[in-house]
């Protein structure tokens, strides 16, 4: 009886128990561990994820995602602010209108006193005054403001651009901003008052039995497009370096075929100048197609500085 009770107290130890009992809950957390861990492991891992060569830090863009509606309101933000920016630059350029005015017709009146003409500007109209006037002070407001435009729309667009992007953009812009500033400034002191003294000189007295003069009335809508037409145009002019420079980044042109073009770079100067320059005459278009020559030639070393860089950054990543 005691032998029994021994028995029944201590049941003989199943074998196959021993490996799906106690110690096979153990081994399943075991395994559901080792799992764990092999997938924790893989999604740290940029090689299992299919990202064995990440994009180096600098050409990520920015991480945060807006919605298509967000896009719309932070647009009609920028947009709203740039409109704003505009109008107040311009109610204040009116206030100064008349010095505008007197700045941008000063290189014409040179001329004039140059050539013997007196220095008087006439208006068609009563009205035609206050359009001049509300004209320059658009004008001047759109060249006030462009900075804080730049940048308003440059913050739209800059979240989804790379870093490298970025940087080229803003070379871009800033390269645009300076050669159109630079046109601008060149026409003012070596264009207009040649221009205007050359052209003023054509109206001279004829002698004979019937003597005349030939006189001209110069209206003030006329002398202001005439110089802000000039302006415009030699800024526009003085671009042709960053379009050639861009052209040839993307590989289009090269700088051995710009320096094959350079014998019919100089026709198609004079071809562009004649028609950004408001007048016809050739004294200007020559003082225009001169250093758009020059620019050309200019462009065609940057196009070539690009390319030499473009080769050593190939060839280091060749022998790398």
């Amino acid at each position: 009886m005691a032998d029994q009770e021994t028995n029944l107290s201590n049941p003989p130890r199943d074998p196959y128990a021993e490996h799906t009992g106690d110690k096979g809950d153990k081994g399943d957390k075991g395994d559901k561990d080792d799992k764990n861990g092999q997938l924790a492991s893989a999604a740290s891992s940029p090689t299992e994820v299919g990202l064995a060569n990440p994009a180096p830090p600098d050409a990520l863009p920015d991480e945060k995602r807006m919605s298509f509606l967000e896009h719309l309101v932070e647009l009609r933000v920028r947009l709203r602010n740039a409109v704003v920016a505009f109008l107040v630059t311009t109610i204040a350029s009116f206030i100064f209108v008349q010095h505008y005015f007197d700045w941008l017709t000063r290189p014409v009146r040179r001329g004039l006193r140059d050539a013997g003409h007196e220095m008087n500007f006439y208006a068609k109209s009563l009205t035609e005054p206050f359009w001049v006037y509300m004209k320059l002070a658009i004008v001047g407001g759109i060249l006030i403001s462009a900075p804080f435009i730049f940048w308003e729309l440059w913050r739209f667009v800059a979240p989804g651009l790379y870093r490298k992007e970025r940087r080229i953009g803003l070379l871009i812009a800033l390269a645009t901003g300076v050669c159109f500033v630079g046109g601008a400034i060149f026409a003012y002191a070596f264009m207009c008052e040649p221009a205007a003294y050359f052209l003023t000189k054509l109206c001279t007295s004829f002698a004979g039995d019937l003597p005349f003069k030939l006189d001209t009335m110069l209206m003030m809508d006329d002398v202001a497009n005439f110089q802000m037409m000039t302006l415009a145009g030699c800024g526009i002019a003085f671009e042709l370096p960053v379009v050639l420079s861009i052209v040839g980044w993307m590989g289009i042109v090269s700088s051995r075929g710009l320096l094959k073009f350079n014998k019919y770079a100089i026709v198609l100067a004079f071809v562009v100048a004649a028609v950004l320059t408001p007048s016809t005459d050739p004294f200007t278009q020559t003082l225009l197609a001169v250093p758009m020559f020059g620019l050309y030639n200019i462009s065609i070393l940057v196009v070539w500085m690009i390319e030499r860089a473009r080769r050593k950054s190939e060839a280091a990543l060749a022998s790398g």
